[in-house]
C-alpha cells in the first residue's frame, strides 16, 4: 500500500459535489448529523441537527477537523478545530459553534481542506486561510494564517475546492488551477513539484466541476467525460492500476456523467440516467457495493436509481434521490457507535434537501424552506367599526394547515397587527376601519422561517361609509289616505341626497325612490283593511352601494277603526201586519259595501232582530207589527256594534203606524 508523502495520512474531506436540477446557489437551513456538528456541544448526533444559528445558508464545506458555511447574506461562519487558524476568525482557539470569518463579504462558496480553508466571492477571487505548510493557501509562502488572504493569480474563478494539503479552483473559460502539495501528482501540472502559487492544471479544458481528494482530483468536463490525476494508491483513479498520474486522463468507462465527488482515496461520479458510480478505497464500505474492497475501475452502487445528487465524506458517501430521499453508506465513525454500513441506507429525518456535504465524521446538508402558501379573504366594512381580517396559511407540499405561526396583516402598506395561525391556519386580526378610499388593499405575509418560506397575499378590503335611517310614525284611519315619510342621513346627522330608499308596511313595498335634498323620500297610501285596527311597522330600507352602508330602520303606523256609512229605509206600516226594516251599510270613505256585518233593528228602544249585510249592501229584518201597536211615529233605530276594522255606528228615523 502507498501512502501521502509528509507523513499526512490518507484520510479524507468532503469534496465537491453537483446537484443535477436544482439551482447552482439556493439557500435553506443547514442540518448536520455524526461529528462536528457545530450546535455548540462536542456530542455526536445520529439525527440530523438544526443549526438554527446560520439561519439560512448557500454553501457548505467539511474536512478532517473544522467546517465551514456560507450564509445567506455572504458571510463564513467556521466551527471545529482551529489549531492551524483553519476557522479565519484571527485565533487559534476551537469552537463547537460557529464564529464569523474575519474580513469576508459577498462569499458565494467555500471548500475545506484537511486544516485549510477557502472561500469563492462574488467577484470571482479566491481566499485562503488556515494550514500553509504544504503550500496549500497558495499565497506564495509556507505561512499559516489565521484571517483570510487573497490567492493571487487567479481570476473568473467558479468553484473551489479541497484537496488534503492542496487546493483546485475551476474558473469561467473551463480551466482548473492548482496549488500546494504535489508529492503525488495532486497539482496535474505534469510534475511532483509543490506549487506555492496556483499552476494551470495540463491539458484540461470545458471543465464544469471539480473534485479533490486527499492527493488526487477530478475533473468533469462539459461532453460528460471524468478526467482524474494524482494519488492511486487505492485505484481511486479508476484505470485498473494503482500508479500515480501527475497528468490528467480520461477515466474508462463513464459517459453521460453530469456529477463527480471524491471522499479520501475514493471517487464517484453521477450519470444523467440517476446512476451512481463509485471506485477506489473500498474497505470501509464507502463504495457503497456491499464489499469490503478496494475497486480499480468505476462500478455502479447496487440498489440505488433516480439519484439526483452525491457527496462524499471521509470513508462514507452519501446520495440524494429524485423521491427527495437521502441515503447513505460507508463508516458511521467511532464517536457515534461506529459500525460499517456497506450498502446504501435510508438517512431519516430530513427532506426537502437542496445539497449534500459530507465531512470527516459527519453528513451535511442543506434543505429548502417548504413551500407555503398564504389566502387573504376579501372583506367589507364599515368606517369607524371594527373589521376582523383574516387569512389562512398552508404548506404546499401536502395542503397541510400551518399552525403557530406570526402573520403580519397591512390595509394599503399601513400595519394594522399582527396574528398567530390557530389550529386550521387562520389568522384573524381586529382593526377599526380609519377613514379612507371605499376600495382598498388587505395585505397579509407570512415572513417564512427557516423550515417554510416566505409567503403574502392580498384581498380587497371595502370600506363603506356609515348611514342610518329615520322613519316617521303616523297615525291613520283604516281606508284613509296617508303619506309614510323616511329619511337617510350619515351619522352626523347630514342628509343623504339623491340615495334609493324602499319603503315597506308589513314587508310590503310601498314604493322606492332616491332621496331628495332633504334626504328624504314620501309615498302616498291608503291604509289597506288587512287585520283590521293595531300597530303596523314602517321600514325603511337602504340598501348601499357607491361607498355608502348599508342601514334600515323601523317605524310605526298607528291604525284606528274605520268609519262605516249607515242608512235606514224604514217608512209605514199597519199594525197587525209584517213590515221590513232595511239599512244600507258602506265603508268610509270609499263606499264600499261590507257584506256580512251584523245590523240590529229596534223599535221604541225594543230589539226586533238582527240581519247581515247582504252583497247589494242592504241588511233586512221584518218587523211584526202587533195589532195594538199605537198608531203614530216611533222611533227606529239601526245599529252597527263595531269590529276589529269599524268603530261602532248607529242611525235613529222614524217609522210612522198606521191604523
Amino acid at each position: 500500500m502507498r501512502t501521502v508523502q509528509h507523513g499526512i495520512a490518507a484520510i479524507a474531506l468532503l469534496c465537491a459535489m453537483v446537484v443535477s436540477g436544482l439551482p447552482a446557489q439556493a439557500d435553506g437551513s443547514l442540518w448536520v448529523w455524526g461529528s462536528n456538528v457545530g450546535d455548540g456541544t462536542t456530542s455526536s448526533s445520529r439525527k440530523p441537527v438544526h443549526i438554527a444559528s446560520l439561519g439560512t445558508v448557500r454553501s457548505v464545506a467539511s474536512s478532517y477537523n473544522h467546517t465551514l458555511a456560507v450564509r445567506s447574506d455572504g458571510t463564513v461562519w467556521a466551527w471545529g478545530m482551529n489549531d492551524h487558524g483553519q476557522l479565519g476568525d484571527g485565533t487559534s482557539v476551537y469552537s463547537a459553534a460557529p464564529v464569523q470569518v474575519v474580513g469576508l463579504a459577498n462569499a458565494t462558496a467555500v471548500a475545506a481542506g484537511f486544516y485549510h480553508s477557502l472561500a469563492l466571492r462574488t467577484d470571482g477571487s479566491v481566499w485562503a486561510w488556515g494550514d500553509s505548510r504544504y503550500n496549500q493557501l497558495g499565497d506564495g509562502t509556507t505561512t499559516s494564517r489565521a484571517v483570510p488572504g487573497q490567492v493571487p493569480d487567479v481570476a473568473g474563478i467558479t468553484a473551489v475546492a479541497g484537496g488534503g494539503v492542496h487546493s483546485l479552483a475551476l474558473s469561467s473559460d473551463g480551466a482548473v488551477w492548482a496549488w500546494g502539495a504535489n508529492n503525488n501528482g495532486q497539482l496535474g501540472d505534469g510534475t511532483t513539484t509543490s506549487r506555492t502559487t496556483p499552476v494551470q492544471v495540463a491539458g484540461l479544458t470545458d471543465v464544469t466541476a471539480i473534485a479533490g481528494g486527499s492527493a488526487h482530483g477530478l475533473a468533469l468536463r462539459s461532453d460528460g467525460t471524468v478526467w482524474a490525476w494524482g494519488y492511486n494508491g487505492y485505484g481511486q483513479l479508476g484505470d485498473r492500476t494503482n500508479t500515480d498520474r501527475p497528468t490528467p486522463f480520461q477515466v474508462p468507462d463513464l459517459a453521460g456523467v453530469i456529477a463527480v465527488a471524491s471522499q479520501g482515496n475514493a471517487s464517484m461520479a453521477l450519470t444523467s440516467d440517476g446512476v451512481l458510480w463509485a471506485w477506489g478505497h473500498g474497505v470501509a464500505g464507502e463504495l457503497g457495493n456491499g464489499a469490503l474492497a478496494d475497486r480499480w475501475f468505476p462500478l455502479p452502487v447496487p440498489g440505488l436509481t433516480g439519484v439526483t445528487a452525491i457527496a462524499a465524506g471521509y470513508i462514507h458517501g452519501m446520495a440524494l434521490r429524485s423521491d427527495d430521499t437521502v441515503w447513505a453508506w460507508g463508516w458511521t465513525g467511532a464517536r457515534s457507535g461506529g459500525y460499517v454500513q456497506t450498502t446504501p441506507a435510508q438517512v431519516r429525518g430530513v427532506t426537502g434537501v437542496i445539497s449534500l456535504t459530507g465531512g470527516y465524521m459527519s453528513c451535511l446538508a442543506i434543505v429548502a424552506p417548504i413551500p407555503t402558501a398564504i389566502h387573504a379573504v376579501d372583506r367589507t366594512g364599515t368606517i369607524s367599526t371594527s373589521l376582523t381580517a383574516k387569512a389562512y396559511l398552508r404548506r404546499l407540499s401536502d395542503n397541510a394547515w400551518l399552525t403557530g405561526r406570526s402573520i403580519t396583516f397591512a390595509v394599503d402598506g399601513v400595519p394594522i397587527g399582527t396574528s398567530t395561525t390557530d389550529a386550521y391556519g387562520l389568522a384573524a386580526c381586529d382593526w377599526t376601519i380609519g377613514p379612507g378610499p371605499v376600495t382598498r388593499a388587505i395585505q397579509v405575509a407570512f415572513p417564512g422561517e427557516l423550515a417554510y418560506q416566505a409567503s403574502s397575499a392580498s384581498a380587497t378590503l371595502t370600506a363603506l361609509t356609515a348611514t342610518k335611517a329615520y322613519v316617521v310614525d303616523r297615525t291613520a284611519k283604516l281606508k284613509t289616505y296617508v303619506v309614510l315619510k323616511a329619511y337617510l342621513f350619515l351619522t352626523s346627522n347630514a342628509p343623504l341626497t339623491g340615495k334609493p330608499l324602499t319603503v315597506k308596511l308589513d314587508g310590503t313595498v310601498v314604493g322606492s325612490a332616491n332621496t331628495n335634498a332633504l334626504g328624504y323620500v314620501q309615498f302616498g297610501y291608503v291604509v289597506a283593511a288587512a287585520a283590521g285596527a293595531g300597530t303596523r311597522t314602517i321600514m325603511a330600507d337602504s340598501a348601499g352601494g357607491a361607498g355608502y352602508a348599508a342601514s334600515s330602520a323601523t317605524g310605526t303606523l298607528s291604525v284606528t277603526h274605520g268609519d262605516l256609512y249607515l242608512w235606514p229605509y224604514i217608512r209605514t206600516g199597519k199594525a197587525g201586519t209584517n213590515h221590513a226594516l232595511r239599512a244600507y251599510v258602506r265603508s268610509l270613505p270609499d263606499y264600499v259595501i261590507q257584506p256580512g256585518k251584523t245590523i240590529v233593528f229596534s223599535v221604541g228602544g225594543t230589539e226586533i232582530g238582527t240581519a247581515a249585510v247582504g252583497a247589494d249592501g242592504w241588511a233586512t229584518s221584518v218587523w211584526s207589527i202587533p195589532a195594538d201597536e199605537p198608531a203614530g211615529a216611533h222611533t227606529a233605530h239601526a245599529a252597527f256594534a263595531g269590529d276589529a276594522w269599524y268603530q261602532a255606528v248607529s242611525v235613529n228615523t222614524t217609522f210612522n203606524v198606521v191604523p
